[in-house]
């Protein structure tokens, strides 16, 4: 008797799953964007080591690459000796494929001598709906006027028709 009640078990759960793996279907982003921060323009202090953020997203490294969108949110120098700013930030996209769509993303960055580093992707809207992945970056240009993030983005969301559907 023991081994039937296992047996309906096992064999609902492979109907559950199989009946709600449409909501579970997903489509990968994968791609390399640039953000650039200009320290006079898209950025300023609202209080000690807090700044506001707004980024601008291009598509290329290059003076005439094309703006995408911008990367709002706040930035804190969470470990001065470090260093280290703890980032949150929208990437909200105005142009291109992804236009109306954003993502959610947080983590840590610091300067161009400490290395490539990675955020966390934790949500997204429009297209890039329930995104989660992440974001390798590493600063391919710094001076004293602006810094240039070059990011390897590899995200799954579910398109916002599927879950709505």
């Amino acid at each position: 008797m023991a081994s039937y009640y296992y047996a309906v078990v096992v064999l609902s759960m492979i109907a559950f799953c199989i009946s709600a793996g449409h909501a579970l279907d997903c489509k990968k982003l994968q791609t390399t964007l640039y953000i650039k921060q200009s320290y006079s323009q898209d950025q300023r202090a609202v209080a000690n080591d807090t700044v506001i953020i707004n980024w601008v997203i291009k598509d290329g490294p290059g003076a005439d690459a094309n703006s995408t969108g911008h990367a709002e949110g706040l930035t804190i120098h969470a470990n001065p000796s470090k260093n280290s700013w703890v980032t949150l930030m929208d990437m909200v996209f105005e142009g291109g494929s992804l236009a109306g769509s954003t993502l959610k993303v947080m983590g840590l960055h610091a300067g161009v001598n400490d290395g490539p580093g990675q955020w966390s992707v934790i949500g997204g809207t429009g297209e890039l709906t329930m995104a989660r992945g992440i974001m390798n970056y590493k600063i391919i240009k710094q001076d004293t006027n602006i810094r240039t993030f070059e990011i390897k983005t590899a995200v799954y969301y579910t398109n916002s028709e599927d879950i709505m559907a």
